[in-house]
């Protein structure tokens, strides 16, 4: 029963599905600090139980799968209390209050071990007050709620060791695994009818997620899409390319390299079960997961009645879709790529279809090869190429051969694989307006174009097609 799978995350997140399942509101999670006895506390507000709900709730498999739940009931077979703590340590205790009266029991391994029978402890309630850690009885409901404690956490300790940083970094990845997994009970869409509720872990609260930066107006968004013959609803989410996302967006998008969270990582269908995110970050063998594709994500919200169905495991952390809905996944998932793929090669520029208009020109070779070359007909380069001697254009133009066939193909592409952002200068447009400058004083030397014709050349090529205030600049530049 220990060895289902479990790891912290996902056996917090099993309890925390309980807390919602109870109406709670507010989930506070506590651990031991320098010094105390090792301990990990779940404490909600919600409905609580009594003694008859306690006992039932600490039996093996207490509840019938196959029956009726409410919409948001996020149990399914009775065994995730018991399993997810024992799976995590040696001593569970179950403390519950409600209508101002608390009960509480207890599965001790070591206890079992020596009656070798299934002893279920009762604590009384001077029991309750001198087992439960200060900083435990201090955060208990005062009117109605229940806590979950775990205590000889000898799996935990094995995997992330046994000092307190130890568990600092584990409660740091748990937080965030919970911020992501619960994201839209802390935080609910326009659409969702969920109360929002509060998490926290040593009173700090858990990140706010989105895997699909939903408020973000550069997203773009497919309408919703029911898939037929169930009550599986599907929905496309393309992000804006890396350069536009801000450090509030990679915020909520949990980006981080050093946890492997890319948006390679993280591309791919996201299953949420009555709100719940169960699983992610997989095409489900639809198609490769890719760079072309890093920026797509898909929504797929089921609701529990469709559990067996989905072959949904007992840590509630994988679902595999069922051949209805695998059939119709596989006829978006071609179609629902392509907006990712336009997104990184347009890369949101407004520099328009003229082959003059950029500064790198595309070149393809044979055998699916490519290569880029700067484009001597780019005005700007042109401009220059016009100021210099026959001599000095033949030594501009082998140096910027020397430049095409030094490009570092290799770290560009480690580096946007990694979501490393381009940095374009803040100074930019004070660039453009000095470079603009040189460009009018040539004009009115060698091509004397009025102000208007020399706005219309230059603004939708680089380099200030670049620049949201290349019009601007130029206008001004023109007029001064």
């Amino acid at each position: 029963m220990r060895s289902v799978g479990y790891d912290l995350n996902t056996a917090v997140a099993d309890i925390i599905d309980n807390s919602i399942a109870a109406d709670a509101h507010n989930i506070d999670i506590y651990y031991h600090d320098y010094g105390e006895e090792p301990f990990i506390a779940i404490i909600d507000d919600g409905s609580g139980m009594n003694r008859e709900t306690a006992i039932r709730a600490m039996q093996l498999a207490g509840n019938n799968a196959s029956a009726k739940r409410s919409a948001q009931d996020l149990g399914r077979f009775g065994l995730g209390l018991k399993t997810a703590s024992l799976s995590q340590g040696r001593s569970l205790t179950v403390a519950s209050l409600q209508h101002g009266n608390m009960v509480a029991f207890r599965w001790d391994l070591d206890r079992l071990a020596q009656l070798k029978t299934w002893a279920l402890e009762e604590l009384s309630g001077a029991e309750i007050t001198d087992f439960l850690p200060l900083k435990v009885q201090d955060a208990l409901p005062t009117s109605h709620g229940t806590c979950v404690l775990w205590r000889n956490l000898d799996r935990l300790n094995s995997i992330f060791g046994k000092t307190v940083n130890d568990l600092d970094k584990a409660m740091s990845d748990l937080a965030d695994y919970l911020g992501l997994v619960f994201h839209r009970y802390l935080h609910p869409y326009a659409e969702d009818p969920i109360t929002p509720i509060h998490i926290r872990i040593n009173d700090a609260d858990v990140p706010h997620r989105d895997p699909f930066l939903v408020d973000n107006p550069a997203v773009q968004k497919a309408p919703p899409q029911l898939i037929g013959g169930t009550d599986a609803v599907l929905y496309e989410y393309t992000l804006p390319y890396q350069n536009r996302l801000t450090a509030k967006d990679r915020s909520l998008l949990g980006l981080a390299e050093e946890r492997s969270k890319t948006l390679f990582d993280t591309q791919g269908f996201y299953i949420y079960r009555a709100y719940r995110l169960i699983t992610w970050g997989s095409w489900y063998r639809m198609m490769a997961r890719s760079e072309s594709n890093k920026l797509c994500r898909v929504r797929i919200d089921i609701p529990n009645t469709l559990d067996a169905q989905w072959a949904l495991d007992i840590k509630k952390s994988t679902a595999t879709p069922p051949k209805i809905v695998r059939d119709s996944m596989r006829r978006f998932a071609k179609s629902l790529a392509k907006p990712s793929r336009k997104v990184q090669e347009f890369r949101g520029r407004k520099t328009s279809k003229d082959p003059q208009a950029r500064m790198w020109e595309l070149i393809r070779d044979r055998d699916n090869e490519f290569r880029y070359e700067v484009n001597q007909e780019n005005p700007y380069i042109e401009a220059f190429a016009d100021t210099l001697t026959a001599a000095q254009r033949h030594g501009f133009k082998r140096m910027l051969d020397s430049l095409a066939s030094t490009l570092p193909y290799e770290d560009m592409q480690s580096r946007f694989a990694m979501d490393e952002r381009v940095s374009i200068p803040d100074s930019l447009d004070e660039e453009l307006r000095n470079t603009a400058k040189e460009f009018w004083q040539v004009n009115a030397m060698l091509t004397h174009l009025t102000p208007e014709e020399f706005v219309q050349r230059y603004k939708d090529k680089e380099p200030f097609s670049l620049s949201r205030n290349a019009e601007r600049i130029l206008r001004e530049v023109a007029h001064d």
